[in-house]
């Protein structure tokens, strides 16, 4: 389904935002929220980056798990992964206690290997390292679930998340991943959620999606910071 508005089909995180404000009580006003923007990248119409997406598909599957104040951002990274793999890429709001049914019935699915990617530094028996010539034999979908949400809200997340504690976690090692990255973030662990799926993917052997979706990102940050810029001329003017 297109949207009336947009250049592309709506994908999961498309149809979470919409749905996310649809019952919301109040409008979330983030910065630049006086600007015109494009309905499909979310960026000021002259830092629009519509024209850097292409359209991939992915031999896993991706979970978002999206914190409700991340889902409004025009920031959020998490969007990238369905922009390109919308037909790979899951969205769902995190509950501690209520996870949605649609999302446990897709946990529950047995030809799925879910993995959480996020770093378990208390219980490292859960981790372990998925080898890229195993997933070949191997008749189960891997599937990721991430937290989209910073890295203290996903980090809370994560522990408050009983019903996902069963599940291993992903162990990449990150010595070898950071020469892959484009863009280094200020803490060691702390790379936006684009990022560390693209670290994953690289790690899972998946290395062309992996630089696709890195260089996605990078075009995302320098808009990013053009619409940055732009809003600031708005506000010096008023």
């Amino acid at each position: 389904m297109t949207d009336s508005k947009t250049r592309f089909n709506l994908h999961q995180v498309d149809y979470l935002r919409q749905y996310c404000q649809s019952i919301s009580t109040r409008p979330f006003l983030a910065r630049g929220a006086s600007l015109t923007r494009c309905p499909s990248c979310l960026m000021a119409h002259d830092a629009c980056f519509c024209d850097a997406r292409v359209e991939s598909n992915l031999p896993i599957e991706i979970v978002l798990l999206y914190h409700r104040d991340e889902i409004h951002k025009p920031t959020n990274s998490g969007r990238l992964i369905a922009d390109l793999f919308p037909k790979q890429t899951h969205a769902f709001l995190w509950s501690r206690k209520d996870p949605e049914p649609k999302l446990l019935d897709l946990l529950n699915e047995e030809d799925r290997e879910i993995v959480l990617l996020f770093p378990d530094t208390e219980k490292k028996n859960l981790s372990f390292e998925v080898k890229p010539e195993a997933n070949t034999s191997s008749t189960k979908k891997i599937t990721l679930i991430l937290f989209d949400a910073t890295w203290k809200q996903a980090s809370k997340m994560f522990h408050l998340s009983k019903w996902l504690r069963d599940y291993p976690c992903l162990n990449i090692n990150m010595e070898k991943q950071k020469a892959f990255l484009v863009r280094h973030a200020k803490h060691d662990m702390q790379f936006a959620t684009a990022e560390v799926t693209a670290m994953a993917l690289n790690a899972l052997g998946h290395q062309e999606q992996a630089s696709q979706l890195m260089q996605y990102n990078a075009t995302f940050n320098q808009h990013c910071l053009m619409s940055r810029k732009r809003s600031g001329q708005i506000r010096a003017t008023t």
